[in-house]
């Protein structure tokens, strides 16, 4: 499993600016080794039928500094994160499933 992660992403939040949340601007919390591949099969028909077919699984090392609420930066374009679940087939990962970030959002 080490060996497939590949990729470096950041897991970026919203910085606080003053009164109001500052539009657009984020900062990196959080860097670290992934692997990230598209959804397949069935799964990748059941995101195609609600137009989510931009979504990446990312497999990282367990951490427990994430949330939702972030975004990951991969390759240079930034992804919504949808879900992070514990993977239960090896306890010591976590997959995040997030799909490519619109501007409309």
């Amino acid at each position: 499993m080490l060996n497939d992660m590949r990729y470096r992403i950041e897991f970026q939040q919203k910085k606080e600016g003053g009164r109001l949340p500052v539009e657009g601007k984020y900062e990196t919390v959080v860097e670290c080794w992934a692997k990230a591949e598209g959804l397949k099969g069935r799964e990748y028909y059941a995101a195609a039928a609600v137009q989510k077919e931009k979504t990446i699984k990312f497999t990282i090392r367990h951490r427990e500094d994430l949330n939702e609420h972030m975004r990951i930066l991969f390759q240079d374009q930034p992804y919504e994160i949808e879900s992070i679940l514990p993977n239960y087939s090896r306890k010591h990962f976590t997959t995040i499933r997030a799909r490519r970030w619109n501007n409309g959002i």
